[in-house]
């Protein structure tokens, strides 16, 4: 079956042809062969309402001969560690490249978490202290005070308005 792959701004990224038991695997592999997305993408691809899932096959979404696909593409993941000479660094995963790091803290950082929007980044620290970071520039924002011994943990609430430390 032939299968166009469009962009989600409706750009023709490439024409394939596909087998109807083909996966999100199969389809991004053909696409990377042509030279229409890069090595590394993350990407979902879409028919119609449908979202090619793990497991699932071009003919379980419903695609046929003629099918216009849509390529979507996804964020880079990004890990976040911590360590024992006081900073904590953003990962990309693909590459095992760091991105960046949060230094500031006087001590072993024992715990570093994203925002659920990933905006920002809390680090809890053998200091006795947690820092607010951006993400994106990782600036310090604010540093928070008042344990009396180190700071093991620190998670956000889900709406990121509210933090709670383990000590």
């Amino acid at each position: 079956m032939t299968a166009t792959v469009l962009s989600i701004g409706g750009e023709e990224l490439a024409c394939l042809a596909a087998k109807p038991d083909w996966g999100l695997r199969e389809v991004l592999a053909a696409m990377l062969e042509r030279g229409a997305i890069a090595p590394d993408v993350r990407a979902q691809i879409l028919h119609g309402g449908c979202r090619l899932a793990a497991g699932a096959s071009l003919m379980d979404i419903g695609a046929a001969a003629g099918s216009q696909l849509t390529l979507v593409k996804l964020p880079p993941l990004h890990l976040l560690t911590a360590s024992e000479d006081g900073t904590a660094k953003l990962w990309n995963a693909a590459s095992s490249e760091c991105c960046s790091t949060f230094a500031g803290h006087g001590g072993s950082v024992f715990s570093v978490v994203f925002s659920p929007d990933g905006s920002l980044v809390l680090t809890a620290s053998e200091d006795h202290t947690m820092k607010l970071w951006s993400a994106a520039s990782c600036e310090c924002l604010r540093t928070f005070t008042g344990h009396s011994s180190p700071v093991r943990s620190a998670v956000f609430s889900p709406d990121s308005q509210q933090v709670l430390t383990t000590s």
